[in-house]
């Protein structure tokens, strides 16, 4: 036991309490409780804060005492009446302490019972507000650090250097849902995890602002933006930290709304851009009568579907109008290009990314499936999409979660999935090029969309619909098209389908200078393929139409996978239909007119 030690033992002018390098007491003498701030207290083990509060605020001051820099620390006058007509004054006297040359140095509080001192000035003074200005000087100076801590919106927080909480301000304990108590003592990791403590000072602390996961005691993490500032001791020897945050929820959900509105308005122009006839569905066929009844099954549901067809079909036109006949159809359909993607933002584009997830990516953004969410997302050109894509695209089907590029929290949405592509899925499978199990997940219900030669009855009607569309943009009336250049449509293979008819019948209007359509301004790319000098007319074609289902279908007429089914007809008028073609039955199936 060391001389300072013993001399407090010995006397009988004060109690003491005795504390470690973490500040919490070690040693209580006998009646040293009475002076604490709510009797009975200060017991060992415990943080002396706790029952000593005017200590919070000044641990600085006894580290200072604790590693010898300064001699002692004397807080005066400290009012602890627990009853007005009981007065009770204490003043504190912190020293160092060693109990050996080998330990670890220790703090000696020493209390002492001043009330008679203070009530002696009180006696002798002329007013009582020279007596209380002195006996609360102290306590009075305190107070007001505390209240300008309080009235600080940010939070601050004070470490030691070990990393032990000191001393937390009111807009600390409201973020974290904590009391002063339950942090004073306890490592800053309790509320930062990711916190990596040092003992050297670190320079880049003091100007440079850092990110961190604060954890409220209901484990909600909350995103902080902290300034570090080292308490130096001199020399290098890191007294303490002093760390002042911004609640960043208010903001992050700010930049969310405001990403997520840019998005919205994006999807808007695509939206609009594209007007109500171009949005309209033309059809007359058989093959399209069958998807059209397909897809006013499945729109009403919330069934993910895969849209099949070669290229210019239609199939963003089939996704608007699942969109459109679905439950969604109040909130947003947005579409996503696939092929259109920078290899490298396939994920942010999709499903955002956070501030500096990347080089660029100055600030949050949201993705299309979390501006889609109560609504559509339509994927066009899946097939596109990379491999690490596909398998986080897997799991957003499976789970309806996601998390940002950059991000670690999953985030919930309610999205349907309506998915289109021009390619052979299945070969895509085999050669590796994508995943098998998200194809199954896609391909609940597969619409695949007829090609334009499958079905050229419905040419005419889609040259009046192109017609009636482009006089408005061309500023043209035009109300016929020659026999001889509908012959031309109707022979035409298409290659690029609905999209081509559409660009040749804008072409000829932009260069008809009468009132109909004539073969030489059809500006067709390819000519028409024929058998011999053969011209075909629309029974010709209706008639191998009818011959390739009948084919596909093994020569069966009626039952769920007969031709009619597949045409959508009924078996007795696709008989009549038949025969009125001239379509005989042979013992292998059928056969055209010779």
């Amino acid at each position: 036991m060391d001389l300072t030690l013993d001399l407090v033992l010995r006397s009988r002018a004060g109690e003491f309490v005795m504390l470690d390098t973490d500040l919490r007491i070690t040693g209580v003498s006998e009646h040293a409780a009475r002076f604490a701030d709510a009797p009975p207290s200060a017991r060992v083990g415990e943080d002396v804060r706790l029952s000593f509060p005017e200590l919070v605020g000044v641990e600085n001051d006894l580290q200072e005492v604790l590693l010898g820099i300064r001699p002692s620390l004397v807080i005066r006058g400290i009012d602890r009446s627990q009853d007005k007509d009981a007065p009770l004054f204490v003043t504190i006297t912190a020293t160092r302490s060693r109990n050996s040359p080998s330990a670890p140095p220790s703090l000696l509080l020493v209390l002492e019972d001043v009330t008679d001192w203070m009530e002696d000035i009180r006696r002798r003074t002329q007013t009582s507000n020279d007596a209380m200005l002195l006996m609360h000087a102290m306590a009075a100076s305190k107070a007001f650090v505390d209240n300008i801590f309080d009235a600080m919106a940010d939070l601050l927080i004070v470490t030691s250097a070990k990393g032990i909480i000191n001393a937390v301000n009111r807009a600390t304990l409201s973020v974290t849902e904590y009391r002063s108590p339950e942090l004073i003592g306890r490592p800053i990791t309790l509320l930062l995890p990711d916190e990596k403590l040092t003992d050297r000072l670190d320079i880049s602390w003091q100007t440079a602002p850092v990110e961190l996961m604060c954890v409220a005691k209901s484990g909600t993490t909350i995103p902080v933006s902290f300034t570090r500032a080292p308490l130096d001791a001199g020399e290098h020897v890191l007294l303490g930290v002093v760390y002042l945050g911004r609640d960043l929820r208010e903001q992050r959900k700010a930049e969310a709304r405001i990403s997520k509105l840019e998005t919205e308005n994006l999807s808007l122009h695509e939206v609009l851009s594209t007007s109500r006839d171009e949005s309209e569905i033309v059809w007359t066929s058989p093959p399209m009568n069958a998807l059209m009844k397909d897809l006013g099954k499945v729109a009403v549901t919330d069934t993910t579907v895969l849209i099949t067809g070669e290229t210019g079909t239609g199939k963003e036109l089939v996704a608007r109008e699942l969109h459109r006949l679905s439950n969604r159809n109040k909130s947003l359909l947005v579409t996503v290009n696939c092929a259109a993607l920078p290899a490298g933002l396939v994920e942010s584009e999709l499903f955002g990314h956070e501030k500096g997830a990347f080089t660029g990516a100055l600030q949050r953004r949201i993705g299309r499936f979390e501006v889609a969410d109560g609504g559509t997302v339509f994927l066009d050109e899946i097939g596109e999409l990379p491999l690490p894509t596909q398998a986080t695209l897997l799991r957003v089907l499976q789970e309806q979660t996601f998390e940002r590029v950059g991000g670690s929290h999953a985030i919930k949405i309610n999205t349907r999935v309506i998915a289109a592509t021009n390619r052979d899925l299945n070969e895509e499978v085999r050669e590796g090029r994508f995943r098998e199990d998200l194809l199954f997940r896609l391909n609940v219900f597969p619409l695949h969309v007829p090609a334009l030669r499958e079905r050229p009855e419905e040419i005419p009607l889609l040259v009046e619909h192109f017609m009636r569309l482009f006089a408005r943009r061309t500023n043209k009336r035009i109300t016929s098209v020659d026999p001889k250049a509908m012959r031309v449509l109707m022979e035409y293979s298409w290659p690029g389908n609905v999209r081509e008819l559409a660009n040749v019948i804008e072409h000829a209007m932009i260069v008809c200078e009468g009132n109909t359509l004539v073969v030489g301004q059809l500006g067709l790319v390819q000519p028409p393929q024929r058998t011999g000098n053969h011209k075909a007319t629309f029974d010709d074609m209706a008639r191998q139409h009818l011959l390739r289902t009948l084919e596909e279908c093994g020569g069966i007429i009626e039952g769920p996978h007969g031709a009619a089914s597949v045409l959508g007809l009924k078996p007795a008028t696709l008989r009549s239909r038949i025969k009125k073609l001239g379509i005989m039955r042979t013992g292998g199936g059928f056969q055209a007119p010779s």
